[in-house]
């Protein structure tokens, strides 16, 4: 078979394996209770989505590589591994429990590991003729900062049925399509294995029957963070379409932990003060809220495909387009929720 047909095999065998093995982690004992305010479920819920994700992903990359010797670089298989143990350090959490503080020491580590192997570009090209070298130390920090970013955005927006890992699926098959067009068959295929999984997870948790947990949710920000990174390694003039890619979780993410660090809250606990939290408190249901946002990334993913292909200033151009309007909505959503007292600086 040609790479393309491995490439739909492997969305495929990931999708099919996904909606197995979820089924089956839902027998496993480790659930996700109501007890805090944050949680909008009514019932303790199985949470261990994320162990079926990875397990599918992998069980669908080995096929690629035996029977269709698809071989993964050195760069992705880095990536792979950091986003194991992102999945081990959730995992843990999800079961006994970690303080905020060590477990972002424990992500910081992932993150360290990932850039000192020298994943991430060198060179970053935001507009044609733009041309900056980084030092070693600088590339190295700025990798430990985006995926240290996405790991957390991705678990922070892990809040209603289908919105983190709905918005993360399509991410993956953005980044695909962009992988492909860049000729980079290896980020395709991993991006593709990772895309046709948690589509197979969202069979199960858009009716609320499973959770991807902490582990699932920051391997699943592990893997888009660091594959992005390796596209961009290899494109630096497509240095803008990784943000691009991600914007509705930074959106949210970021405006809101300015948001708190402006009104005295504390950046490490939790809290209801997403927009998307604020629209779930003003009377929206979880799928007409991850139904907005899933449109919001497929805009996302498809004016990122365009920029890549048309080049030039495109990408910047579509970075700076969409991050304008997304900061617009996000403004106009917080105030709305301030004037109808939804969220404040004496409200959790």
């Amino acid at each position: 078979m040609t790479d393309g047909l491995w490439l739909l095999t492997t969305c495929l065998v990931s999708f099919a394996g996904a909606v197995a093995l979820c089924r089956a982690v839902m027998a496993v004992g480790v659930r996700d209770a109501p007890d805090e305010p944050r949680k909008t479920q009514l019932t303790a819920v199985p949470t261990l989505g994320g162990v079926g994700v990875c397990l599918a992903s992998a069980i669908a990359l080995m096929i690629a590589y035996v029977l269709g010797g698809q071989v993964l670089s050195k760069g992705v298989m880095i990536v792979l591994g950091a986003s194991v143990g992102a999945l081990l350090i959730g995992l843990i959490d999800d079961v006994r429990g970690l303080g905020a503080r060590l477990k972002l020491g424990l992500l910081i580590g992932v993150g360290i590991w990932i850039a000192a192997l020298g994943v991430g570009p060198d060179v970053l090209s935001p507009w044609p003729g733009a041309q900056f070298p980084l030092p070693m130390f600088f590339a190295a920090l700025g990798a430990l900062a985006w995926i240290i970013l996405m790991m957390n955005a991705v678990n922070f927006m892990d809040g209603a049925n289908g919105l983190s890992m709905g918005m993360a699926a399509i991410a993956a098959a953005g980044l695909c399509a962009c992988a492909i067009v860049a000729g980079a068959s290896d980020i395709a295929l991993c991006a593709g294995a990772l895309c046709g999984a948690l589509v197979g997870f969202l069979v199960w948790n858009v009716p609320g029957r499973l959770f991807a947990g902490d582990a699932g949710a920051l391997m699943t920000g592990g893997l888009l963070a660091g594959l992005s990174l390796l596209l961009v390694e290899r494109r630096p003039d497509w240095l803008c379409l990784a943000p691009t890619l991600m914007l509705p979780f930074l959106t949210d993410v970021i405006l809101t932990l300015g948001w708190r660090l402006l009104n005295g809250k504390n950046l490490l606990s939790a809290h209801r003060d997403h927009a998307y939290q604020i629209a779930i408190k003003a009377g929206l249901s979880h799928w007409q809220v991850s139904a907005v946002h899933a449109v919001w990334a497929l805009n996302a993913a498809g004016l990122s495909l365009v920029a890549g292909i048309a080049g030039g200033w495109f990408p910047l151009m579509a970075f700076l387009t969409l991050a304008g309007a997304s900061i617009w909505v996000h403004i106009r959503v917080r105030a709305s929720g301030v004037r109808a007292g939804l969220v404040g600086r004496g409200l959790a």
